[in-house]
């Protein structure tokens, strides 16, 4: 009888304590949960569209939750490569989608791993193995995206044209089906930035009708009984910069995300790093999937509350960078070039606290360098550097204005050439064409270039360029599409190809003296820009001025 009532009391314990370990186990499982999760993602869409624009529902979303506005996209900033990591949960080094131009059945990379067919595994596909009750969708406004994914791994999925449209089906898919998980991309930001320029105001306007279709699908679901149990996330492929993206530009990379809904920290700014890649990974831990082996990315724990977590290594920069004015327009270096007139330079900090700090020289500023107060006038070639400071440390990228100035416009610039040329993904042989139209630039820019059209365009710019000092200059070519700059018939950058803008520099020993200098350029379709820097003896790098551009030797 003792022993009897000794093992049952054992029994008894063990079974308490198991229980208790499995409820545990449960209960740790269920630590980040939500029954419902929402991506949306808006194709181009900045951190400096969020901030510039009005956009109350985003502001909203992050007073009432967490946000960051120093997440990254991946190499290279173009639209498939970025949108197949945030749902892919890996870099195209994994998933293999490294252009646009990407097909199951096209490709130059193959993926790392394979899910279905050629397709790296989605969180659509992983749902699927590990869930299938979970009810996932995607609803797509630009077409390619329907190239990134097995159409079978989704509950459904829907390419619906037009961003009012998409959203507004998003909104009754919701009402009708009540998915747990719904990803929803929206076009349109990115096409203003291609069309209008990133920057632009209509660039800003298209960002606040981004947030005002954020607000339509948010108004659904807190109007829904599945609003205590949803989570809402916000984010982007990438940004732009001038007409395009595809380069390597932090204005390209930087992206916005935003968390709001059940379990989210209120009012709290994300101090860890962020890559796109670890959305699907935080939609997978609210959903307590686990997560392939093949994926990179990771749950943004950091988010939810109770978690009180402080990255080892944190951003170096947090505050956004100073503006110089004026800018020659919405998407060229701050600056500009002045004929037969002085400039007044002004620098704003936009950020709540801080100081400006600036230098004259091009050289990066420092807690000791001239803080800003009062405008001041300029009437030579200058590089104007600025960052916000606050503690005696740097905390903002630094921002750059390029001054120049000539007396007059007699003699100084280069003579264009523009072409028309059909298909074109890298420069020409100008030879085998005859241009359409002819001019004088006062500096290779396209600000100073009449186009005859947009897209299918090539330009050669010739002149020469005045060299006071010998010794090594490097000379670079950043563009969209390709560029090549020749010193002396030589060539010296090669920028080729078909590319979002990116850099490419080369050296050459320089005499004192006039030297030949041309510049081929061309877009063959979305965005472009073009801009040739020069840097040498007692030189900083900066935008090639007209002062030492002539037309003739």
């Amino acid at each position: 009888m003792k022993h009897t009532f000794r093992r049952n009391f054992t029994a008894c314990i063990w079974a308490v304590l198991g229980s208790a370990l499995l409820f545990s186990c449960g209960q740790e499982s269920q630590k980040h949960s939500a029954k419902h999760v929402i991506v949306i993602g808006v194709d181009g869409m900045s951190p400096d569209g969020v901030q510039k624009a009005s956009t109350p529902n985003m502001d909203e979303m992050m007073v009432n939750g967490a946000s960051s506005m120093i997440a990254r996209g991946v190499l290279p900033t173009s639209s498939s490569p970025n949108w197949a990591s945030m749902i892919m949960g890996a870099s195209p080094a994994q998933h293999g989608i490294t252009s646009n131009a990407w097909r199951a059945d096209q490709h130059i990379l193959p993926t790392q791993v394979n899910s279905t067919g050629a397709f790296f595994p989605t969180i659509f596909r992983i749902a699927k193995e590990q869930k299938p009750e979970l009810k996932t969708s995607i609803i797509y406004d630009w077409g390619g995206f329907g190239n990134l994914f097995d159409h079978a791994d989704p509950t459904y999925q829907k390419h619906v044209e037009g961003e009012v449209a998409t959203a507004q089906h998003a909104v009754e898919y919701w009402e009708n089906d009540q998915p747990n998980f719904m990803f929803v991309h929206l076009d349109h930001v990115d096409g203003a930035g291609h069309g209008k320029g990133h920057g632009s105001p209509a660039y800003y306007q298209s960002v606040e009708k981004a947030d005002s279709l954020i607000g339509l699908i948010k108004q659904a679901v807190e109007k829904s009984p599945m609003k205590d149990e949803t989570v809402i996330i916000i984010t982007s492929d990438h940004g732009g910069k001038g007409f395009g993206h595809g380069g390597e530009s932090l204005e390209e990379i930087q992206i916005p995300w935003i968390a709001y809904g059940k379990g989210v920290k209120e009012n709290y700014q994300i101090k860890g790093t962020i890559n796109t890649f670890d959305t699907p990974a935080t939609v997978a831990e609210l959903f307590g999937l686990k997560k392939p082996q093949a994926w990179i990315g990771r749950p943004v724990l950091e988010i939810f509350q109770g978690e009180e977590i402080e990255p080892e290594y944190t951003a170096p920069t947090s505050m956004r960078k100073p503006e110089i004015s004026p800018k020659a327009d919405a998407w060229s270096p701050a600056g500009g070039l002045y004929v037969g007139e002085p400039a007044e330079v002004k620098i704003a900090n936009p950020n709540a606290k801080g100081e400006v700090r600036y230098t004259t020289d091009g050289s990066t500023p420092t807690a000791q360098s001239q803080m800003f107060g009062v405008p001041f006038m300029l009437k030579e070639n200058t590089v104007v550097s600025s960052a916000v400071f606050a503690e005696g440390t740097r905390k903002s990228e630094v921002e750059r204005g390029f001054f120049r100035f000539i007396d007059a416009e007699v003699n100084h610039g280069m003579k264009y050439q523009v072409y028309e040329v059909d298909e074109m993904v890298k420069l020409p042989n100008f030879n085998a064409h005859k241009p359409v139209a002819e001019g004088v630039a006062l500096e290779p820019s396209l600000s100073r270039t009449k186009l005859t059209r947009e897209e299918h365009v090539a330009v050669v710019y010739q002149g020469f360029i005045a060299i006071e000092k010998a010794g090594d200059y490097t000379f670079t070519v950043a563009s969209d599409d390709g560029s090549r700059l020749f010193i002396n018939d030589q060539l010296v950058a090669d920028n080729d190809g078909d590319h979002g803008v990116i850099e490419k520099f080369g050296t050459v020993n320089l005499q004192p003296g006039k030297h030949q200098i041309r510049i081929e350029w061309f877009n063959g379709g979305g965005g472009k820009w073009l801009g040739a820097y020069y840097e040498g003896p007692e030189i900083r790098k900066q935008l090639i001025p007209a002062s030492v551009l002539y037309v003739s030797q």
